[in-house]
């Protein structure tokens, strides 16, 4: 019933401010704005504490608290671009260098605890990673064609069925979520693929197209087309909500219980009430 909630708060905020101006307009009932961060973002996320997580376009990965306050910074240009953050355990938050096919991994004060570097594992061709829920890692191996869970020392823990014997084309990764029950992971071209948490297929929900999505309980939700998307797959529930053209190409994050937009004057942060 929260997650419901949630959705149907962020898509009443964003009907009520989006024709205007989200720094101008007075909070609704359902959000409020905390605070804009000074910043350009690539990628913006929050954990379950309210602490505010920014790829900037400096390649610098940077902690805010639940007040906008820069609490911690992280850099590391050895490693190529920084692609993606996994900041649902705020204790041990992975970050995926794609270039060099590296996963580092921070404790809360975004102090480095270790890196894995998977060509060296034996993982040579990785798109997508994710910190599972129980420490250990997510991985999707193209070479393998599979779906891996594996230790932080790079042992493989479980292993899905080999992904090409269930999809028509080579399934190609581009995002992998962990909420606790199953494990969701976007082919942009051929839908998103669910497992539990032994790595066992259950279902591919081809009309859910996506690159990058967020999971709030079993709420998937993404923008395609300009269009806000929650999808609950499984109670066969949906919304859409077409948004502003002005909004178009605008980057838009969500993650517990807070909503962050890239403008132009720097990164947003609403809270959404519930």
């Amino acid at each position: 019933m929260l997650e419901m909630k949630y959705a149907a708060a962020i898509i009443g905020m964003l009907m009520a401010c989006w024709p205007l101006s989200l720094a101008a307009q007075a909070p609704t009932d359902s959000v409020h704005l905390l605070f804009t961060l000074p910043a350009r973002a690539t990628f913006a996320s929050t954990d379950h504490l309210s602490n505010i997580y920014l790829i900037g376009e400096n390649n610098a990965f940077e902690k805010y608290d639940s007040t906008g306050k820069k609490v911690a910074r992280y850099t590391n240009n050895r490693l190529g671009a920084l692609a993606a953050a996994d900041v649902s355990n705020p204790l041990k938050i992975l970050l995926w260098y794609a270039d060099f096919q590296t996963i580092v991994t921070l404790d809360r004060t975004l102090n480095e605890i270790g890196q894995i570097p998977l060509i060296e594992a034996n993982y040579l061709s990785v798109r997508a990673v994710a910190m599972a829920q129980d420490g250990n890692i997510w991985l999707y191996d193209d070479t393998r064609f599979r779906l891996l869970k594996i230790s932080p020392e790079g042992a493989v823990l479980q292993e899905s069925q080999p992904m090409n014997l269930i999809f028509p084309r080579p399934f190609s990764a581009a995002c992998i979520h962990d909420n606790g029950n199953m494990v969701f992971v976007s082919d942009p071209q051929q839908g998103i693929a669910t497992f539990d948490q032994y790595g066992v297929f259950l279902r591919a929900y081809q009309h859910l197209k996506t690159e990058q999505f967020e999971v709030l309980g079993d709420w998937l939700i993404f923008i395609e087309n300009n269009v806000l998307r929650f999808e609950n797959p499984e109670r066969l529930q949906s919304e859409h909500l077409p948004l502003p053209s002005r909004t178009q190409g605008m980057k838009i994050w969500t993650a517990h219980a807070r909503v962050m937009m890239q403008t132009p004057g720097g990164v947003e942060v609403y809270a959404i009430l519930h």
